[in-house]
């Protein structure tokens, strides 16, 4: 291998000076609630390591070194404990056959759903995540990802869910549609149709995942953006979203995963039960969601992630601004352990970059918190 990306092949994550473990040991002892040296950190990032490595969106979504260069950059400079291999949502759409874009500073986005027609899904097959779409710009991402940091800093997979990646086979305007004829028992609604995407989904994520955790990932993750409550009743993701993701779990860990975690964005105060019913081992809180509500009703059963808001705070605020509110996370859901500090979402490629250190500082400053 030539390039900057071989100078980086050895890596050397920065510490502060109250750390005695390793990122990646702070973070797996945290989500089993074992004792750490001080409280792990881990923004979801992905764009914005592009944007401070000085390397095009394009670049970073489609070639597995660029990509991994850009997060030893942005590691560098702010030392997160989770390094989040991923780009965009599409990457297994492709791989069903969906169309996306390819702009040099912009994300992906799908243009060309598989399907026009939910009846085409009985002749779609499931791609191989070592061959199709753009699974495999992932998986070998993670493998120079792990070959660069060694056991020092975890690794997060890419991930979506079983409803968003469902959407994808004929947009997710015309997916909703065909769930809402079904639930209203609506002339025309096609469950049978509905039933096999979500199966076909769940089947390729599982796979997906399988090739993530063998390639080196610490963290699997599913994040169902498109099953938000901000989007869809609690009753719909009941029905159609929740049996899915807790499949795709229970399959991850009996392939041996053992850090699953489950993202969906929006206000979840409602299905918070049931997200730690899915078996997930940590839940993503988003800002929409008070921590102090979320350790409360879920926190005896799975680890809390987040939740530092990723606009008000970290895009637009002040690293006083973002002291403030990590210390509040640390504060509400910290105590008795399963607790790890991040933010609510994916953190904007503009966001400063002392605004992200001083979130991580806050969590690498202190003692963990215990009972």
């Amino acid at each position: 291998m030539t390039g900057p990306y071989a100078l980086r092949i050895t890596h050397s994550p920065r510490r502060h000076p109250i750390s005695t473990l390793s990122s990646r040991e702070r973070v797996l002892r945290a989500i089993r609630r074992q004792p750490t040296d001080c409280v792990a950190a881990m923004p979801y990032m992905y764009d914005i390591a592009a944007h401070t490595a000085g390397i095009s969106v394009l670049d970073f979504c489609t070639d597995p070194e660029k990509m991994v260069q850009a997060q030893l950059t942005l590691h560098d400079q702010v030392g997160q404990d989770v390094i989040a291999i991923g780009a965009d949502n599409y990457y297994i759409a492709e791989g069903f056959g969906g169309v996306t874009t390819r702009n040099e500073d912009e994300i992906p986005a799908l243009i060309g759903p598989p399907l026009t027609d939910m009846n085409g899904i009985f002749d779609i097959e499931i791609p191989d995540p070592q061959r199709d779409g753009r699974m495999p710009v992932m998986i070998e991402a993670l493998k120079l990802a792990r070959k660069a940091v060694g056991n020092d800093v975890a690794l997060r997979s890419p991930g979506t869910g079983p409803f968003a990646l469902a959407s994808y086979f004929i947009g997710s305007q015309q997916w909703l549609l065909e769930i809402a004829m079904i639930e209203h028992n609506m002339e025309g609604a096609n469950e049978p149709a509905v039933l096999h995407a979500l199966e076909l989904a769940t089947e390729a994520l599982i796979r997906f995942g399988k090739a993530c955790h063998d390639a080196g990932a610490d963290i699997l993750h599913c994040g169902d953006s498109l099953a938000s409550c901000n989007v869809i009743s609690p009753k719909t993701y009941e029905r159609f979203s929740w049996p899915y993701s807790k499949r795709v779990f229970e399959a991850w860990h009996a392939h041996g995963a053992r850090n699953c975690l489950l993202h969906i964005c929006g206000d979840s105060t409602r299905v918070l039960d049931l997200y730690a019913d899915t078996g997930a081992d940590m839940v993503e809180i988003d800002n929409a969601v008070s921590m102090a509500t979320a350790k409360q009703r879920i926190g005896d059963r799975t680890a809390i992630v987040g939740n530092v808001h990723t606009v008000v705070e970290l895009l637009e605020g002040t690293p006083d601004m973002v002291r403030a509110s990590a210390q509040r996370c640390i504060d509400e859901a910290g105590q008795g352990g399963g607790f790890l500090l991040g933010s609510g979402c994916i953190v904007p490629r503009y966001a400063p970059l002392e605004n992200v250190k001083a979130m991580i500082d806050v969590a690498h400053s202190q003692p963990y918190p215990e009972d």
